[in-house]
């Protein structure tokens, strides 16, 4: 027995008894899910609370959003050709241990509101609290979609881990200190997920992954992958508003709505201009160049953009990761040694930070009353940019306080904009710090490996990790190594066969080919 397969179970058994503790001294329903204990509240009372607690309001894009991380990231990371189950099972897998733990992770930067009113150490917990494990999650499977194949899935678990302590530490920073526009996460979720990924990958580096043979896709594996990304397409505009309100809502579901079409036709139009020679698609760029567009406007969803503005970014963002995937990745990994199995950097990373670029525009340009080159945003600038609000509650109308409207820090145009690009930066520098670290850590685990201990074999392979079914070689492509091959070429040498005979009867060999 393999002792080193069994630290996964203890790992999970453990964390899971932890995680249950915690729970149990830690974690209550807010207001929204506690009882009604009051002998005498009124029947209107219990109407206008039942009103304000509809989980209708939340509940639907919340699934969508569900939808996308375990069916979604799933399915699209399905592409490799003898991963299957492993992408999509470790994808259950870590997304369903980043919901229990990023709840703790995040729910810990309560505490620091709570010390203020006298309370302290209890996380509350409603349906926008799952909406947020959600989000964290993603950026778990992100970062997974970098050392995809590569990574056992102890190594992957860990990495999780340590990466959510991270990503809470980045999110509470840039949402409660900085106050930053990112109603789509582009920067908190795509950004950091994707360079976190990478700094993993980079430590991680093995030079047995180049040209690997099993690194590649067929037709069937490409099929699935394509199921992952319509279901992505279909449920981003979710993503991109579940979080937002009222008017903001709205535009968040347009503008996404638009960017997400101006993606595909991005897609369509560089795919082949880049390859022009050929004239033919790439099933690598539709499958995730398409969702480009989601990500590159996710930070300005809910600003006052207009859909034309949508448009372009879409068609932006489409260039940009078809670019990636065509030129960069290859230049990744000859110069700086990233091996990014599922192009992590073209579809979240540069469109994140693209996004996080136009946030800080979109930003400057917003304004109360507009007039100018500014955008008019009325009310629905204290709601969009919190920190823009008055400092004062004198200042607050009561069309504003009926929006939700607080006190803000009464900031300008520009100082807004100068945060935006502070949380581009603070997130890139803690992703990329966070994933060295964490890269450096789980580099000492056990890793992937073989029955025979042959480097070649342990990558990209169900294989090592999965009961596989008796028949499973019938649908699976070919898993015979370069070793096997050579051996099998020695083999027919001693026995007086050319290898090339015996490899294709219907062509020549050379000895053949001189005497004709």
């Amino acid at each position: 027995m393999d002792w080193s397969k069994m630290l996964l179970p203890g790992f999970l058994l453990v964390f899971q008894v932890i995680f249950i503790i915690l729970y149990g001294l830690l974690v209550r329903y807010d207001d929204t899910g506690a009882p009604i204990t009051s002998n005498d509240t009124t029947v209107q009372d219990i109407s206008e609370l039942g009103s304000s607690r509809s989980a209708l309001k939340v509940y639907p894009l919340f699934q969508d959003v569900h939808v996308m991380i375990f069916v979604g990231f799933g399915f699209l990371m399905t592409f490799l050709r003898r991963y299957g189950f492993g992408s999509i099972s470790f994808n259950l897998l870590l997304a369903s241990f980043a919901i229990q733990w990023s709840t703790l992770t995040s729910g810990v930067f309560q505490f620091i509101d709570q010390s203020d009113d006298g309370d302290c150490c209890t996380i509350n917990v409603n349906l926008e609290t799952l909406v947020g494990a959600d989000f964290a999650g993603a950026a778990v499977l992100i970062t997974m979609g970098a050392v995809l194949g590569k990574a056992s899935p102890l190594q992957l678990v860990v990495i999780a881990f340590f990466e959510l302590i991270f990503y809470s530490c980045n999110e509470a920073l840039n949402v409660h200190v900085y106050m930053a526009a990112d109603i789509g996460g582009s920067m908190l979720i795509h950004t950091f997920g994707a360079y976190f990924g990478l700094a993993v990958s980079l430590v991680l580096y093995n030079k047995d992954v180049k040209d690997h043979e099993k690194n590649s896709s067929v037709y069937h594996s490409d099929l699935f992958s394509m199921i992952g990304t319509l279901f992505l397409w279909l449920f981003w505009p979710s993503f991109n508003g579940v979080l937002a309100s009222g008017n903001a809502q709205t535009r968040a579901v347009i503008n996404t709505y638009y960017a997400m079409t101006a993606s595909v036709l991005g897609t369509f139009i560089f795919s082949l201009l880049f390859n022009r020679k050929k004239g033919k698609l790439s099933m690598v760029h539709v499958q995730n160049a398409t969702l480009a567009g989601g990500v590159a406007v996710g930070a300005m969803a809910d600003m006052v953009i207009q859909p034309w503005a949508a448009l372009v970014i879409g068609l932006l963002a489409g260039l940009i990761s078809v670019f990636g995937y065509k030129f960069l990745s290859p230049l990744l990994e000859k110069y700086l040694y990233i091996q990014d199995t599922c192009g992590v950097h073209n579809l979240h990373g540069m469109p994140g930070v693209f996004a996080g670029l136009g946030s800080f525009v979109a930003a400057a340009l917003a304004s109360y009353s507009g007039g100018g080159n500014k955008v008019q945003y009325g009310d629905s600038l204290y709601v969009v940019f919190p920190a823009r609000a008055p400092s004062s509650e004198g200042e607050l109308t009561l069309a504003q306080a009926g929006l939700g409207v607080g006190t803000g820090d009464g900031r300008s145009a520009g100082e807004q904009a100068g945060y935006q690009l502070a949380c581009l930066a603070t997130t890139l520098a803690i992703a990329i710090i966070g994933g060295l670290i964490t890269g450096a850590i789980v580099r000492f685990l056990p890793k992937l490996k073989g029955e025979d201990d042959v480097d070649e074999d342990h990558l990209f392979d169900d294989e090592i990790c999965w009961e596989l079914p008796d028949d499973a070689d019938n649908y699976l492509p070919s898993k015979s190594t370069k070793i096997e091959e050579r051996v099998e070429a020695i083999g027919l040498r001693h026995r007086g066969v050319s290898p090339q005979m015996s490899a294709d009867p219907g062509q020549p060999s050379k000895e053949q080919e001189t005497s004709i």
